[in-house]
């Protein structure tokens, strides 16, 4: 694509990316934060992260 097409695009169009890859990274942050939630103590410790830490991030939506 060129500058000059890029120019001719609406900015809002050339910014957001397609509604399916938004979704499927709101998924993926989702699986992410409830298997933090599943780690042991140990493994937390591991990674610097505290129970409630875990236990918080965990509760967010999944469109945090």
């Amino acid at each position: 694509m060129t500058e000059a097409s890029k120019r001719l695009r609406p900015r809002r169009e050339r910014q957001s990316p397609p509604l399916l890859l938004r979704l499927l990274r709101k998924w993926t942050r989702r699986r992410s934060r409830l298997a933090l939630s599943e780690l042991s103590d140990c493994q937390l410790r591991d990674i610097g992260v505290s129970r409630q830490e875990a236990l918080t991030e965990a509760g967010k939506p999944f469109w945090r």
